[in-house]
């Protein structure tokens, strides 16, 4: 079964020379669209030697330039119909190809995130979490499990948690925020005016807040006071039309790390928590 480029870039990515690695990430950033260029043009446009692009489709197991081409534009096609499935995805696959392919797409996406954390606001919102009474989940449609998740780990750790799925709800709880409270967002386009409003009103009242978005210009990202981005594909995205399969494991991934980190620096606290959460849960499913 031939792989496509995604999959094969997240297999060879760790063994590709510097310059090899300019030509991955300018693909991994265009590669919904067609590659037009000759040799020579994109080489040029990236400011390599045609030597690196030769040696670098053939790394990718492409016997060379012309025939990563044509694998591109394969993969090209009009997907009208289901536009916010992962690029190399087609109708006409096998489910073989699509468990091949979906992993290809989940991996790369995480580590595209995971390129991309500034260390300092994960432990920004560590810190704020640990010295919380309370943190409150904001998000809407798909992003609601990603809360609700994200409540269960945090409940479990021994802090307080919540998640509110409606305005309504989000813009009560808002306005009685205040600095010993963390407000977390989740929005992949940060377009979702209901937690933008909430994440703002909340702000206003002095509380902690945290948007985790792919869109660093959005309003969820603009009313926040941190940041936290999760890679979106190149490809046209349209909110409400189906779901980002890649855009919603990225956010869980965010999530765990913020839950780790509550782990490893809560001094005993949060283990201990674990303990007696699963030794309650134990006797409670195990009673006669």
């Amino acid at each position: 079964m031939a792989k496509g480029i995604a999959l094969r870039l997240q297999e060879k990515y760790g063994q590709l020379r510097k310059s090899e690695r300019l030509v991955a990430d300018y693909l991994l950033e265009h590669q919904s669209e067609r590659l037009e260029m000759s040799i020579t043009e994109f080489a040029n446009t990236l400011k390599v030697s045609e030597a690196t692009i030769s040696r670098f489709t053939r790394a990718l197991g492409f016997k060379g330039f012309a025939d990563m081409k044509l694998d591109l534009a394969s993969q090209s096609i009009s997907r009208d119909q289901f536009v916010n499935l992962p690029a190399e995805m087609n109708e006409s696959d096998s489910l073989e190809a699509v468990s091949s392919k979906l992993l290809g797409a989940l991996t790369l996406a995480m580590g595209e995130t995971q390129k991309h954390i500034v260390d300092d606001d994960i432990q920004k919102v560590v810190s704020h979490l640990l010295e919380s009474t309370e943190v409150v989940f904001f998000g809407v449609g798909g992003a609601v499990s990603v809360c609700e998740e994200a409540v269960h780990l945090f409940l479990k750790a021994g802090i307080k948690a919540t998640a509110h799925r409606d305005g309504y709800t989000q813009q009560v709880v808002a306005a009685t925020a205040s600095d010993q409270v963390t407000f977390v967002g989740v929005s992949h386009t940060g377009m979702t005016e209901d937690v933008a409003s909430a994440l703002s009103v909340a702000r206003s009242k002095g509380a902690r807040t945290v948007a985790i978005t792919s869109n660093l210009d959005s309003p969820v990202a603009l009313a926040a006071e941190i940041t936290l981005w999760t890679w979106t594909p190149g490809t046209p995205q349209i909110p409400l039309y189906g779901d980002f399969l890649e855009g919603r494991v990225c956010q869980i991934y965010i999530i765990y790390m913020i839950y780790l980190g509550v782990l490893f620096q809560s001094d005993g606290a949060a283990p201990k928590s674990l303990e007696l959460t699963a030794e309650t849960l134990n006797t409670y499913y195990t009673r006669s």
